[in-house]
């Protein structure tokens, strides 16, 4: 323990088990008051005992405006020692409240005049080309006018797409992904969605991070890890180890901070090529990140580390480290297994799928001897390990028909009991809002009308976020077979500020909506439509999205939303009967 951090404060934000639950841990054992926003009801981190309150805000139940005005005022009211963003959806604002924000907060972010370099592609490349940093061959392009052939002949095959940011700070609910192009619908695909992207080599090899912690550009602590196993088809470094540090790598991490005269933590990423030796910098996280816990494991606690440089505590320079150690992220890593078995199995090599499979498998292994740790597991601390295995497998297991059916039953006494209690508004959702709960919500007011309830108001929503859309002609058609009029419907985005904790039902038709209602909006009374389908009409789960599906699938669609209905309006009406009397 830190005893210089002994009773000081800390806002951390972020979601995940690794970047963000190792804040959480390293700064509660230092002696610091953590108290955390999640963009994520539903994250195991959120189970960690080390979390002194959390609070539940995030940019699918918040607008952007919204975010910053209850982020705003928890820092005006509680005044943090610091406060610590573990992703960009973070940073951004809180850059923009270190600069405008009376608070005695230290802020864990870059300079904002600094931001370019380290998190655009595009200008971080070219201060690495003048600091004679090696990088990819590549350029920044109009991609809307070139196809995949073209782009191979001057580059290669694969092609490397990156947008320029993973984030905007216009929209920090859209994260930007890159791309490995293989083939030109790989191509076509990114392009839908980019028009001006870095276009870049590939180069072979495996991933390297040097993370580093700066003052004034000076290095103060170090820490290099490379991927383990990295799967056939791609993916994050859920599997990670210790390694020596590379004395061009530090260099040129070196090189980048006094350029910059950076103070922060930083994760520079590269890419080695074991055949040649050669390496270039691919990219540069100026926060934390997700390899994170294995250097707090291996025996370099950058978050206690920052918290003092922050605060102005000195301390001692650390660049060595335990470079046996290893460390996991456990869903990521059970999933990489499959996916890469699966590739092996899909090229006739089901011995060698098994084989890398079992290596991966005998890693755990180091977990006794205390070489190997798991991302969410701690000694004192299991309760988020807990909460992800619980995801990873029995969240699985429920769903098996014995598990749903035994769902089904519970809704049904849940529901009887939410319909006891005075409701004054219903509330519609699904994810679009133009084709299920605009249908269904038009139709509810119908059937109260004509079941002579007035006195519930109805409205419909969807986690969609661009509001204004019109319903697809073919729903506006099949809806007039109901009587019901969806030719001016216009869609609208279900915030928080929707929900009440009295006097109200959220109706909802799938598996997908009731985990956004449960992982990013709070107080919520659901119920899943298809539930209170009677069984003569066999076994319904939910009623699954009609997107992508035809005329006939549409029609059956409604036909179950306006049986369950029926069932709602009659033990409603019920239920007012029992009232009046």
């Amino acid at each position: 323990m830190n005893n210089n951090l002994q009773d000081k404060t800390a806002l951390v934000f972020g979601e995940d088990t690794r970047s963000f639950l190792s804040v959480i841990r390293s700064l509660a054992k230092a002696g610091m008051r953590v108290d955390v926003v999640t963009f994520s009801n539903l994250s195991p981190a959120l189970k960690s005992k080390y979390i002194n309150y959390i609070y539940y805000i995030n940019y699918q139940a918040y607008s952007d405006q919204e975010w910053r005005e209850e982020i705003e005022h928890i820092l005006l009211e509680k005044d943090y020692d610091i406060a610590i963003p573990c992703d960009e959806r973070a940073l951004y604002p809180l850059i923009e409240f270190q600069k405008n924000l009376a608070v005695k907060t230290k802020f864990a972010v870059p300079d904002g005049s600094k931001l370019g370099p380290l998190f655009n592609k595009v200008e971080t490349r070219l201060l690495a080309e003048k600091q004679g940093i090696p990088v990819a061959k590549g350029t920044l392009l109009d991609i809307s006018d070139k196809s995949f052939k073209q782009l191979s002949q001057l580059y290669g095959s694969p092609i490397v797409l990156k947008p320029a940011q993973s984030y905007s700070s216009e929209k920090l609910n859209q994260r930007n992904s890159v791309q490995i192009a293989k083939t030109e619908a790989d191509f076509e695909q990114f392009k839908q969605h980019n028009q001006y992207c870095l276009v870049e080599s590939y180069f072979a090899g495996y991933g390297v991070g040097v993370s580093i912690l700066a003052k004034g550009g000076e290095v103060e602590a170090a820490f290099a890890h490379a991927r383990v196993s990295e799967p056939e088809s791609g993916g994050g470094s859920s599997y990670r180890k210790a390694i020596a540090i590379d004395s061009g790598m530090l260099n040129a991490c070196q090189k980048f901070c006094l350029a910059l005269k950076y103070d922060g933590v930083a994760m520079f990423e590269f890419k080695f090529n074991p055949k040649t030796k050669d390496w270039i910098l691919i990219e540069i996280n100026a926060r934390f990140w997700g390899s994170l816990p294995l250097a707090v494991f291996a025996g370099v606690d950058f978050p206690a580390l920052y918290a003092c440089n922050l605060l102005g505590i000195t301390i001692e320079p650390k660049l060595t480290y335990n470079a046996y150690a290893y460390a996991r992220n456990f869903t990521s890593d059970i999933y990489d297994i499959r996916s890469e078995f699966d590739v092996y199995r899909s090229k006739g090599l089901v011995f060698k799928g098994i084989q890398k499979a079992l290596t991966r498998l005998s890693g755990f292994l180091r977990l006794v001897i205390r070489l190997e740790s798991i991302d969410s597991l701690a000694k004192n601390d299991r309760a988020p390990f807990f909460a992800e295995f619980n995801d990873l497998f029995v969240d699985k297991i429920n769903e098996l028909p014995f598990f749903k059916n035994r769902k089904r039953q519970k809704t049904l006494q849940k529901f009887k009991q939410q319909i006891q209690k005075p409701i004054s508004e219903i509330l519609v959702v699904c994810y679009g809002n133009i084709m299920r709960s605009s249908f269904a919500g038009e139709l509810l007011k119908q059937k109260l009308a004509a079941a002579g309830i007035n006195d519930i108001q109805i409205q419909s929503y969807g986690f969609h976020q661009n509001e204004n859309r019109s319903c697809p002609a073919k729903c506006i058609a099949m809806a007039k077979n109901w009587d019901v009029d969806l030719s001016k419907h216009q869609s609208k985005w279900l915030k928080q500020s929707h929900i009440k904790e009295k006097g109200q039902l959220i109706i909802i038709f799938d598996n997908k909506n009731e985990f956004y209602l449960k992982n990013y909006y709070t107080n919520t009374n659901a119920l899943i439509l298809a539930s209170i389908i009677p069984p003569k009409y066999g076994f319904v789960s939910q009623i699954e999205d009609p997107y992508d599906h035809d005329e006939e699938y549409l029609h059956h669609c409604y036909k179950l939303i306006d049986i369950s209905l029926t069932v709602l309006c009659d033990e409603l009406k019920q239920v007012n009967k029992g009232v009046n009397r």
